[in-house]
């Protein structure tokens, strides 16, 4: 059985290359347009795997991100992050919005053991390199 993989980004071309790119290399994808669908899927469809965006409209990555590490149910879901926002910002995502504080922290640490240095298990930079994104996934799943 394949594993299956929800992606969450906004533009429908990057779903449709990701969708192509995974489902040529045997895995089956799911895809929301923003974090409000992205979680609604999560808790759904219950996918190995999540690719997300950052910048969204509704609900942010950021924000998707953050709540889904505070769910007890999908907190061990693997996410990768892929996004081109550093392209545009000039600001390194990959160390910032990770390293932040998060509201409530003390609270957060004692029922989950995560820490507001929790991390995705990966990250990719848009324009997305195909090679590095299945490398990226294969690693996650120990493959």
């Amino acid at each position: 059985m394949s594993k299956k993989i929800l992606i969450v980004d906004d533009e429908p071309d990057i779903i449709a290359f990701l969708g192509a790119l995974l489902d040529e290399n045997g895995y089956a994808s799911v895809s929301a347009k923003d974090g409000t669908e992205g979680l609604e899927l999560l808790r759904d469809e219950k996918p190995d795997l999540v690719l997300l965006d950052l910048m969204m409209p509704k609900k942010s990555g950021i924000t998707m991100f953050q709540e889904l590490r505070k769910d007890p149910d999908l907190s061990s879901v693997p996410v990768v992050v892929v996004t081109g926002v550093s392209e545009v910002t000039g600001v390194d995502f990959r160390n910032f919005m990770f390293k932040q504080p998060m509201r409530d922290e003390k609270k957060f640490v004692e029922t989950t053991g995560l820490t507001k240095y929790t991390v995705p298990d990966g990250y990719i930079e848009k324009p997305i390199d195909p090679d590095e994104l299945i490398r990226t996934i294969k690693e996650i799943f120990k493959e």
